[in-house]
């Protein structure tokens, strides 16, 4: 129940509204490039008195404040950004939108040292920033304690002994959102975290809308795009062509993490080889209404890779690889639960006849899922209403819609989530014409059906 609330708290709130509301602000502060103001003027409260030090303006803010930070410039820091109020720091670009595209913050890396952020404070808020070449210990450019960020790329970034190579979440909660997060590097062997690394305690903390693509980790790291220890919900995200050295090339995740409505594609787990697309440790984790296709893992489990009990629901999983078992999924370690339904996992490879799972430990269900071949194994799996024939995708490497003689239309289980749920087309999971959900991670559209969606 707490996951549900959470995500429809998550999925309530946009990024739209959420700007649309005016900031109720005791103080705006102006900031522009040293080449366009000769001399500020305290107290900065105006263009023309607006200073180019960005770090003193946010030093004297305090709470609903808002500093502005005016676009077509390059800031370079000489030190991190501590935002310990609830606070706006947002650009400014043409009639005052975010312009994250044209107002950049540097952390000069290599000729210095310097994360962007560290933001303290629940009603902290960066939005509409680009923030690169940052370098850290840890968190390469946004140390968040509390707080959010919005409307920002955050590209070329290096957590150079430590986790977080774009990010790192500790203690409180908050959330990132409308992000892109690409090219960031943790290079702590271990527990890593290329684009996010989410510690235990505190949360949630919430990803959402969010592109996390060619993230990486150093030598023995797990989490190319996100390693979450904590508590988490990923929702309505790309994460694409990530790379785990180790483990987990897209999402490493516990119990207490949830991804939904997400495309988990083309990521790498590499050395031991360990889930390509996600990596799951802990009892319950749960993955709803995902595509999780053409992953690769060098050792075992090329979309997926459990050490404990888990759930998916209403996902596809196909076209994965690995060299070693399981090429859809791998869960052969620790005795628990699968609960896996209306889900397809075709297409996948792996050695032997594990393509698209291998599964050997543990009391596991398979409700309403398309799979084959099935493994009548009643020790370890209990079946529910199977299909094992082609569930007829639109073309099998790209396009993981139903064709419409596909046997997966209507052949799902319906579940009380699934009310004001939509597939990853936008199109609802319960129609008002059939009332049934198909299996996998899109739902049938009938050319000439009247749908709700979008």
């Amino acid at each position: 129940m707490k996951t549900q609330y959470l995500q429809r708290m998550l999925l309530g709130l946009g990024l739209a509204m959420f700007l649309a509301v005016p900031w109720t602000s005791a103080t705006n502060y102006y900031v522009v490039a040293s080449s366009q103001q000769p001399s500020p003027t305290w107290p900065w409260t105006n263009w023309g008195w607006a200073h180019t030090n960005l770090i003193e303006v946010v030093a004297v803010a305090r709470d609903n404040d808002t500093v502005y930070v005016t676009n077509n410039a390059t800031y370079w820091l000489t030190n991190q950004i501590t935002v310990s109020y609830a606070m706006m720091v947002r650009s400014w670009g043409p009639g005052g939108i975010l312009d994250p595209t044209n107002t950049i913050l540097s952390g000069r890396y290599p000729n210095a040292i310097n994360r962007h952020f560290t933001l303290n404070n629940a009603g902290a808020t960066v939005a509409g920033l680009t923030l690169t070449k940052g370098y850290a210990t840890d968190g390469g450019s946004i140390y968040l304690q509390n707080g959010m960020v919005t409307n920002c790329t955050i590209v070329s970034n290096v957590a150079y002994s430590s986790v977080g190579g774009g990010v790192r979440c500790i203690t409180g909660s908050g959330g990132v959102w409308n992000c892109t997060i690409s090219g960031n590097i943790a290079s702590n062997t271990g527990q890593s975290g290329g684009g996010f690394w989410i510690d235990t305690g505190g949360g949630p903390w919430w990803i959402a809308n969010c592109t996390i693509a060619g993230n990486s980790t150093g030598s023995g790291g797990e989490g190319g795009a996100i390693d979450s220890r904590g508590t988490a919900i990923i929702s309505n995200c790309w994460i694409v062509s990530n790379v785990g050295s180790y483990s987990a090339g897209g999402i490493r995740m516990t119990a207490s993490t949830a991804c939904y409505n997400s495309f988990i594609m083309g990521n790498t787990a590499d050395g031991t080889g360990l889930g390509g697309g996600f990596r799951m440790s802990g009892n319950g984790a749960l993955i709803r209404n995902c595509l999780i296709v053409n992953n690769y893992a060098s050792g075992n489990g090329g979309g997926l890779k459990t050490d404990l009990s888990f759930q998916i629901q209403n996902c596809t999983i196909a076209s994965n690889v690995t060299i070693g078992s399981g090429g859809g999924i791998y869960y052969a370690q620790t005795p628990g639960y699968a609960s896996i339904e209306n889900t397809t996992i075709w297409g996948n490879s792996g050695s032997g006849t594990s393509s698209n799972y291998f599964i050997t430990l543990g009391t596991n269900t398979f409700t309403n899922c398309c799979t084959s071949p099935r493994i009548d194994n009643t020790i370890v799996i209990t079946w529910v209403n199977t299909i094992t024939n082609d569930p007829r995708f639109v073309n099998n490497a790209t396009d993981f819609r139903l064709q419409p003689d596909s046997p997966c239309i209507n052949a799902g289980v319906n579940q009380a989530w699934m009310e004001d749920a939509k597939d990853l087309y936008g199109y609802r999971r319960i129609d008002n014409f059939r009332k049934t959900v198909d299996i996998g991670a899109y739902e049938y559209l009938s050319k000439g059906a009247v749908f709700s969606g979008h």
